[in-house]
């Protein structure tokens, strides 16, 4: 699929980091939608169905954890790729993503390049 086919759901409650994604993201094409936190991002994905979500781990009101938990337990949601972002990037935390079901993991800042790459092999 075509990056400017793309619907990417971005869960993140920093303003600077929802630019950047969102920035890397829509310079490649793609459609992007904002929800700042996990109850939002739930909220949305019950009309709404994204090619891919892309979220925060520590955000308030639901961290990216608990949210993973919800689109994974939903039969209408679990299909959907879901890729972590974080700021406190360890070996450990990117383990315990990938153990807790997120398709992808990437540390803050982002590598453009490899960050669409990724995105790109998860949506097809």
């Amino acid at each position: 699929m075509d990056a400017r086919q793309w619907q990417v759901l971005v869960v993140e409650d920093e303003y600077d980091s929802v630019q950047m994604i969102s920035k890397i993201l829509e310079f490649s094409g793609a459609k992007v939608i904002v929800a700042n936190n996990g109850v939002q991002c739930l909220e949305m994905l019950e009309g709404f169905e994204p090619d891919i979500v892309i979220m925060d781990l520590a955000m308030p009101e639901m961290d990216g954890w608990q949210t993973l938990v919800e689109i994974r337990s939903n039969m209408n949601t679990a299909h959907i790729p879901v890729v972590a972002v974080t700021a406190y990037y360890s070996d450990d935390v990117e383990e315990e993503a990938y153990a807790a079901g997120f398709d992808a993991y990437f540390p803050k800042p982002l590598d453009p390049k490899s960050f669409v790459e990724e995105i790109s092999r998860l949506v097809k």
